[in-house]
């Protein structure tokens, strides 16, 4: 399974890549924020996103938005 991280923080995204490889995740995509995460999902999307609420440039709120207008994307799971 592949999820997508998308934090701020370079510890929050390593912590929470150990826990999703607990859970059996193998494939991970990293982004520091919601700008960088909508070029990431533009290789397809992933099985679970984790994203983080308050980040610089464009913050989880508006990523959900964009994430959410995309029909290919509007039922990925995000948490």
């Amino acid at each position: 399974m592949k999820a997508l991280i998308v934090d701020d923080s370079k510890a929050t995204r390593l912590i929470l890549k150990k826990i999703l490889t607990e859970a059996g995740f193998k494939e991970f995509v990293e982004a520091a924020h919601g700008r960088e995460a909508l070029d990431r999902l533009a290789a397809g999307a992933p099985d679970l996103a984790l994203v983080d609420w308050n980040m610089p440039e464009m913050d989880g709120y508006e990523l959900l938005c964009a994430i959410r207008a995309r029909r290919e994307l509007d039922q990925m799971p995000i948490m």
